[in-house]
């Protein structure tokens, strides 16, 4: 059930999941599945929130595509039973559009999700945790947390950030006024930009530390999708996009109403508005930080079961999770450690696991971290 702030819920509850993405729907629909009792997830602001802020034009890198009748589920589905190729008629579906799958998928799952509610810190206590919402204080006997990155754009420490516009603040790319605009930034959002920018008309320079759309790593979280570099490959053709590879940009300043951005090598450019910044975006952990140890490059360290080393009790779940140097940051990756977590929680609170045999059976558990030692098992 969807509840708006006026309803109420527990003051102590068993599982509470902070975000209510493909993430946090996914791992609370396997938690019914196990009939944990008083499972709730909390959102600050609607189902699939961060999908709802993408610019319009932006559509998901993997395709959807109906195949469940077949046991392989669509690549962006929750559960093995759904798919929002088939519910959206859509194979790369916008954000909006998959906000609107997520929230079916909560109402048809019959999830508790409670809009609406802030949650601004999480503190650890004997047996559980306490949480500071919005609503008040909560007690939970786990938390997981499942908040995307797209809510933390980040400009990379860039002195004079603050003269550009990161890609996570536009609504479209029909605001962006300039006839030529510089992206800096290669990857995903930056080449996403480009292509945006340049269906708009616009004369797009794209500023990279490194040539993206030139790897040929295997692993789709380390190179360009196939969906984007074609992409690319297609409207570079058609369009004004101008790729610039080993520019370091060092800052931003502004030069009277126009934009100076300075690489390390001395080369410069001005433009008319402020450069788009695809610059990344901050973990989704920021906020509970402090209860995970992390590596040297500053990713959480996790158990087999995707449990806090520092904080046992704390699950993560969502596109920071990593196993042996592989990212699990796209859907179809990280869904496979939803009953992971579930089962981990419910073996602690002695509930019946035999119901995830349907997950093993439509490859949606990937439990064996053995199995990361070749990225050919990472489907």
């Amino acid at each position: 059930m969807i509840f708006d702030i006026e309803v109420g819920f527990p003051d102590h509850l068993s599982v509470v999941i902070v975000g209510p993405g493909p993430a946090g729907i996914g791992v609370a629909r396997v938690l019914r599945d196990l009939a944990i009792p008083d499972v709730w997830v909390f959102e600050r602001g609607q189902i699939g929130q961060s999908f709802r802020n993408w610019p319009k034009e932006t559509r998901l890198l993997t395709h959807s595509f109906p195949r469940n009748v077949f046991g392989v589920a669509d690549l962006n589905a929750v559960s093995f039973d759904s798919s929002p190729g088939w519910s959206l008629r859509s194979e790369h579906p916008s954000g909006e559009a998959y906000a609107q799958y997520l929230e079916q998928a909560a109402e048809l799952f019959g999830v508790n999700v409670q809009c609406g509610l802030d949650v601004f810190a999480i503190e650890p206590i004997e047996n559980g945790f306490t949480l500071q919402t919005s609503r008040g204080t909560v007690t939970a006997d786990y938390v997981i947390w499942a908040c995307g990155l797209f809510g933390a754009p980040i400009d990379a420490g860039l002195p004079g950030g603050r003269l550009g516009r990161h890609y996570g603040a536009v609504n479209s790319w029909d605001d962006v006024e300039e006839d030529e605009v510089y992206v800096i930034g290669g990857y995903e959002s930056g080449i996403d930009a480009a292509i945006g920018l340049s269906q708009k008309g616009k004369d797009v320079n794209v500023l990279s530390r490194g040539a993206p759309w030139l790897d040929r790593d295997k692993d789709p979280s380390r190179s360009l999708s196939p969906y984007t570099q074609q992409r690319l490959d297609t409207f570079r053709k058609c369009f004004s996009i101008n790729l610039l590879s080993d520019v370091d940009v060092i800052a931003l300043e502004q030069e009277g109403s126009r934009v100076h951005t300075l690489g390390g090598d001395g080369r410069s450019w001005l433009s008319d508005g402020p450069p788009i910044l695809a610059t990344g975006f901050l973990g989704g952990t920021k906020l509970v930080s402090q209860w995970f140890d992390h590596d040297q490059d500053g990713i959480p360290l996790l158990t087999a079961q995707d449990e806090s080393t520092a904080v046992p009790g704390l699950f993560l779940v969502e596109p920071e999770v990593s196993h042996q140097g592989h990212l699990f940051c796209f859907i179809y990756k990280f869904r496979q450690r939803f009953a992971v977590v579930a089962r981990a929680i419910a073996a602690r609170i002695g509930a019946d696991t035999s119901v995830l045999e349907m997950y093993y059976e439509n490859n949606m558990f990937l439990d064996d971290l053995a199995c990361c030692d070749d990225d050919k098992c990472l489907r």
